[in-house]
């Protein structure tokens, strides 16, 4: 678009924009946690945020908007379990976009999906300033991540497709949208682990609303096509490297950083809590059948049984311990016989009053992403891997992290 051009349209599509986003209040939006999850082993963690898809307009649920919508869609393709954190902002810009992250924790996500531009096009934003906060934005998402992390760039939805931007001056900042979507598009392909995925599919318009579900499930597909192959290859290179990781962390500290003060701001490492979370560790020592079962949380270089099924609570050592192994992964950490386990041939571990078997447990995780303790159930029996579903360990993990988690409500 001419430069002149611009300038002389800028004032009239801000007050179309301001005009039109006035009236949105009446259009549905998921009110429910900004979270959704798929069943399944060795979980993909997904950090998605920004305006429009992200958002959920539409909709009332975040479960059949973007988020779970992608979670079903790449679990699919994948085999694994996922995980999507959602931080929708309908009014962000590429301008606002770094503040969303703060304190978020890039780290502990395997993917970031950066969903941005809708507002910036109808606004007519130079794509000189898109170019400019976009690479700010994806230095800080690679800066602040880990090295596996990859991030994914949504291009802007399909402007007329929105039934209130349909019209006219909806055809001038679809034309725009499509100028920062080039920008994007060559950023993304200068740039290590970043791609960008163009978000054309044909779209209806749907009068009253702003999307549907089956159309979230259609843009989640398009997206999980692109996230997939690469978080395979990540997966697959992680996992080579499992075992000799997880012998290296016998007798170390976990690796998510600080959960000494995650467990403090939880204020529960104290005799008189009120724990409300028993009931689930009870729930998961009958469905596994074993004679115990513990919520077993760190703090510093001790553990502490905040709940104990079958046996007495105690505090013990982190260093030396089968919770140093089982909190060092992200995933299920099994032990079908510890007896025949070289990993605990020189120490034995001892949960419960009897000599530990069978063991099997799960990371409990931190609103801010710091690995804070297990769920573990074990037996004084040994029992094949095949008995074991680590699936349903991870659901139970989930319920106990989101019930921490509303202590801090």
């Amino acid at each position: 678009m001419p430069q002149l051009l611009r300038w002389v349209l800028v004032p009239l599509m801000r007050a179309w924009s301001a005009a039109v986003t006035r009236d949105y209040d009446d259009i549905p939006r998921p009110r429910d946690t900004p979270q959704a999850h798929s069943p399944g082993t060795d979980s993909d963690r997904v950090l998605l945020f920004g305006s429009g898809p992200a958002v959920g307009w539409g909709v009332l649920s975040h479960n059949v908007a973007l988020p779970g919508s992608l979670a079903r869609a790449l679990s699919t393709r994948t085999g694994r379990g996922t995980d999507v954190d959602v931080i929708p902002n309908p009014l962000v810009t590429i301008r606002t976009s770094q503040a969303e992250l703060d304190g978020l924790g890039l780290w502990r996500y395997d993917a970031v999906v950066v969903s941005l531009g809708t507002t910036d096009a109808v606004t007519l934003l130079s794509a000189l300033v898109w170019q400019r906060e976009l690479s700010a934005l994806l230095d800080r998402i690679r800066h602040e991540s880990s090295l596996s992390t990859r991030i994914f760039v949504l291009g802007v939805q399909p402007i007329r497709s929105i039934a209130a931007f349909d019209s006219g001056l909806g055809s001038v900042a679809e034309k725009h949208a499509r100028s920062l979507d080039e920008a994007s598009a060559a950023i993304c392909a200068g740039q290590e682990r970043s791609c960008f995925v163009p978000m054309a599919a044909t779209l209806a318009s749907t009068p009253g609303r702003v999307r549907t579900a089956a159309q979230y499930v259609q843009w989640a597909n398009l997206l999980a096509d692109e996230m997939a192959p690469p978080l395979d290859a990540e997966y697959l290179g992680a996992s080579r490297g499992t075992a000799e990781g997880r012998a290296e962390a016998w007798g170390a500290e976990p690796l998510s950083p600080d959960p000494r003060r995650a467990v403090a701001r939880l204020g529960i490492i104290a005799a008189d809590t009120e724990v409300r979370c028993d009931h689930i560790v009870a729930l998961a020592r009958s469905a596994y059948g074993t004679r115990s079962a513990a919520l077993t949380l760190i703090d510093g270089d001790r553990l502490w049984d905040l709940v104990s099924v079958g046996f007495t609570p105690r505090v013990y050592s982190l260093a030396g311990s089968i919770t140093a192994l089982a909190v060092s992964g992200a995933g299920a950490f099994v032990v079908s016989d510890v007896l025949l386990d070289d990993r605990f041939t020189a120490r034995p571990p001892r949960l419960g009053q009897e000599q530990t078997r069978f063991y099997a447990g799960f990371p409990i995780e931190a609103d801010s992403g710091e690995r804070i303790g297990v769920l573990c159930v074990f037996d004084s029996e040994p029992r094949g891997a095949a008995e074991v579903d680590p699936v349903l360990l991870r659901e139970f993990a989930l319920l106990i992290q989101a019930d921490l988690g509303r202590r801090q409500e």
